[in-house]
């Protein structure tokens, strides 16, 4: 079961497929963001014991409009709540993301991004050049095969009280490097940390020996023409970059 994060903030609405935010409205998610990652570290504490074999992920979730600390997992109006993360399947085509914001700021939109991970999100941020508005840095939730998977998360946004959340088809990322291990990428991912940039990783398959290969990727794209800003940027840092599909 999924525990709600009651996130009270509003955004702006939507506009030409992006969603421009105010530094204002960025600031309010922030606030929120750092009441909740103090009340996952107490969820934490009062865990105990966990996994230590690498099988599982336990991902600590809370409610802070519910105040009793006596409640336990399982029980109606419980505080704490868990789940697995889970893993995309191997090969499978994720094209489909949730914006949630955008704005002018990358290293703002990086911040909430990365405290939305922390409150169990997947958040990552992209940016884009529009014609006649400039540079724009904006924050996408997740990477989907279907709509339906997508709506989900949408949904559960909106049940944290995000509202103004849409559905985008975005088919291309920028891959950094070669593909690797993560422990292969321990630099590259600092270097991009350092550019205010947030990287995510997927899973292909290297058809030559069936191992399973893990790629760095950065941002999602509608089209192939929208990643040119981006790819030049890191090019001209003198990394390894090419468009793929996500």
């Amino acid at each position: 079961m999924k525990k709600r994060l009651a996130l009270l903030l509003v955004l702006t609405s939507l506009f030409c497929g992006v969603a421009v935010a105010s530094a204002g409205n960025l600031s309010l998610i922030e606030k929120r963001l750092i009441e909740l990652d103090k009340l996952n570290k107490q969820a934490i504490e009062q865990v105990g014991e966990l996994p230590r074999n690498g099988s599982a992920e336990i991902e600590a979730k809370v409610s802070p409009g519910e105040t009793s600390s006596e409640s336990t997992p399982g029980s109606t109006g419980k505080r704490f709540d868990f789940s697995k993360k889970t893993v995309l399947a191997i090969d499978e085509k994720v094209p489909f993301t949730v914006q949630i914001s955008a704005s002018r700021s990358q290293q703002q939109c990086y911040r909430v991004a990365a405290m939305l991970r922390r409150t169990g999100y997947p958040a990552f941020t992209s940016s884009l050049k529009l014609k006649d508005q400039g540079l724009w840095h904006r924050i996408f939730i997740g990477s989907f095969a279907t709509m339906e998977e997508a709506e989900k998360t949408r949904q559960s946004l909106e049940q944290d009280e995000i509202a103004d959340s849409l559905i985008r088809n975005m088919p291309y990322a920028i891959q950094v490097g070669r593909e690797g291990s993560l422990a292969s990428f321990k630099d590259l991912r600092e270097k991009l940390v350092v550019m205010q940039h947030m990287p995510y990783t997927s899973y292909v398959r290297d058809v030559a020996t069936n191992a399973t290969q893990i790629r760095l990727l950065l941002g999602a794209f509608e089209t192939k023409e929208d990643t040119a800003t981006l790819l030049n940027t890191l090019r001209m840092e003198g990394l390894e970059a090419r468009i793929v599909n996500r």
